[in-house]
């Protein structure tokens, strides 16, 4: 089992350099499929989706050479947690904006997140890697996107009633 954590985890470490080989940055075409795939969350009625086990309220912004800068604006969401794997789904806004502007979704791996992020404003998107914690009450997340800058996020985590 070790062995194969390890492997998984120099698999990750490898692999995510090449990632900004591809061609991602013109993902347009490829949003609507994702999205059609991926997204089951519904955010207007807030119904959580089937494999939810609680959703989350929190912060987001900028890191500058890993130390976090002020907030930017808000986040919310679902999350699911299980030992080794993990969903997140979630959209986010800046402060004194009520509508969201943006989605992010992906998966947790250990200590890894794999995901994408795409502008609700413009259908703009890109993926994103990043590393961080959760547990049963918080999780925190550095993420980064092949284009731009790190972004943390930091909330708290409302387990739902079994």
């Amino acid at each position: 089992m070790n062995k194969i954590l390890i492997l998984g985890i120099c698999f990750l470490l490898i692999t995510m350099p090449i990632i900004p080989a591809f061609p991602f940055q013109n993902m347009q075409k490829m949003m609507p499929q994702i999205n059609k795939k991926t997204t089951t969350t519904s955010f207007d009625n807030d119904t959580p989706p089937d494999w939810a086990a609680g959703n989350f309220t929190g912060e987001w912004g900028l890191n500058l050479l890993g130390i976090p800068l002020p907030s930017s604006g808000w986040i919310k969401g679902y999350f699911a947690v299980q030992p080794g794997l993990g969903r997140l789904e979630a959209e986010f806004a800046e402060f004194n904006v009520t509508n969201a502007t943006g989605q992010i979704g992906g998966f947790m791996i250990w200590v890894f997140f794999i995901g994408g992020v795409i502008s609700t404003a413009t259908g703009n998107g890109t993926y994103i890697a990043g590393i961080g914690v959760a547990n049963e009450s918080h999780f925190y997340w550095r993420l980064n996107a092949i284009i731009g800058p790190s972004y943390y996020i930091h909330c708290k985590y409302s387990k739902f009633e079994d």
